[in-house]
């Protein structure tokens, strides 16, 4: 039923390409027919979110007047000639794009809602499912099992995290200066790609964690899990996103340090270095006692040094490919694979440092202590999760990520009296959640 959209075209004069602009083109006319030379089909059915009327348009030398092009980065003027207060076509494409980033904000946020539901299914099902328990004695919840506890728990922490980091996202987005746009377009980006892959493999493991009950539709994880999948490419592909950050991150280094020349990297790592020296010694690669593996400061140092570490990893890698000849584009093709790990190196940061500043914010001792508990799990289960690199680095020892597996462990356990607590916190409403088992 629309009657007009907005379409990304190149525009061509005088047979010069001036990049990618936005247009605004009548597709019907006040009745509903479709105008001349434009083409409207389906999509036809999707594996899920088909609620949504996605369509396929095409066009066929179809006219529009000059002023349909939306002209506040570029427009034509009264003698054909193409203006624009921004030179380059890429740029003035993506700070086109740059209106789009609400949108890219909405799409992780829905994506924690689906994961908060899938949760709350799950977590509320295993602390009433009994199976199995002592010899002679009464079966338990299956919620008691450490393996239970394992799948689900450390996902609970880290949709705590992405639930406050999503927050600092979108205060900044709301309070946005001009300055700032292209930072927070790249975390919006990124946040996206986070949120939505964690939300992918919620789903999966509070799926599998129902068994048979968490495949019936009535239990409502297979919607879930259908409406959501979409949420890793649209608003754009999730490991293109990534590289778009990985880029911010790079740009980042050269404003702090000027051209990637060696000295800006001297500088950086040796600035890394300054925290990583005193925490390579064999003592701290080695320390297991609660106290440390706990301390909200080791676990912030240990990712910055991380994120650090893996730019300067990056930057030094590009730099030598760009000085042996490679074009920048093929010198960026062949390190996108780290690329990748750069933006998530710099969101998992992101993250633990937003939700480590909420809790400083809670002033109810209880909730602060039991928030306290999630972010530790958040923290550690990250380092475990990437207990290769920093054993490669030597930033740690393996008796030391052993110790961390086993805190892990230990913190799913001190959760869960609260897990039902912690997903009934969400305040999903009973009619939206409607699944028979979350009851």
């Amino acid at each position: 039923h629309g009657q007009m959209a907005t379409v990304f075209a190149k525009l061509i004069i005088d047979d010069h390409d001036y990049g990618v602009n936005a247009f605004v083109v009548p597709l019907r006319d006040p009745n509903g027919n479709v105008l001349n030379g434009v083409t409207i089909g389906d999509c036809g059915h999707k594996m899920g979110l088909n609620g949504v009327d996605n369509g396929t348009i095409s066009f066929d030398n179809v006219v529009i007047p000059k002023d349909n092009m939306l002209d506040r980065f570029a427009s034509v003027n009264d003698k054909g000639e193409f203006e624009s207060p921004i030179p380059s076509d890429n740029r003035r494409f993506f700070t086109m794009l740059g209106t789009l980033v609400g949108g890219r904000i909405g799409i992780p946020r829905s994506a924690l809602a689906a994961a908060k539901s899938g949760l709350t299914i799950a977590i509320r099902y295993s602390d009433q499912r009994r199976q199995f328990g002592p010899e002679g004695g009464s079966e338990v919840p299956i919620l008691n099992y450490r393996m239970h506890q394992r799948r689900l728990l450390p996902h609970l922490a880290k949709t705590y995290a992405v639930h406050f980091a999503l927050q600092y996202l979108t205060n900044r987005f709301l309070n946005r200066t001009e300055a700032e746009m292209q930072e927070i377009e790249a975390l919006a980006a990124g946040m996206k790609s986070y949120s939505t892959w964690s939300t992918r493999d919620i789903l999966q493991e509070c799926r599998e964690a129902c068994g048979g009950k968490g495949y019936l539709s009535e239990n409502r994880i297979d919607a879930l899990k259908n409406d959501t999948e979409i949420y890793t490419t649209f608003e754009g592909d999730n490991t293109v996103l990534m590289q778009l950050v990985a880029k911010n991150r790079l740009a980042e280094f050269r404003k702090s340090f000027g051209e990637m020349g060696s000295l800006g990297i001297i500088n950086y790592v040796y600035e890394n270095a300054k925290t990583a020296i005193a925490e390579k010694n064999p003592i701290a690669t080695r320390r297991t006692d609660d106290e440390h593996l706990l301390d909200g400061e080791f676990h912030l140092q240990a990712f910055v040094h991380r994120e650090k570490t893996i730019l300067a990893s990056a930057v030094r890698r590009i730099k030598k490919l760009i000085d042996g000849g490679l074009e920048p584009y093929d010198a960026f093709n062949v390190v996108q694979h780290q690329m990748i790990d750069v933006a998530q190196a710099y969101l998992e940061r992101i993250v633990l440092e937003q939700f480590q500043i909420a809790i400083k914010a809670v002033e109810d001792e209880p909730s602060k202590a039991i928030l306290t508990k999630l972010n530790q799990l958040y923290a550690l289960s990250t380092i475990e999760k990437n207990k290769a690199w920093y054993l490669e680095d030597g930033y740690m020892e393996a008796v030391k990520t052993k110790a961390v597996r086993k805190i892990v462990n230990q913190l799913c356990w001190d959760i869960r009296p609260d897990a039902v607590a912690l997903v009934n916190a969400f305040d999903i409403p009973e009619s939206c959640l409607a699944a028979p088992i979350a009851v």
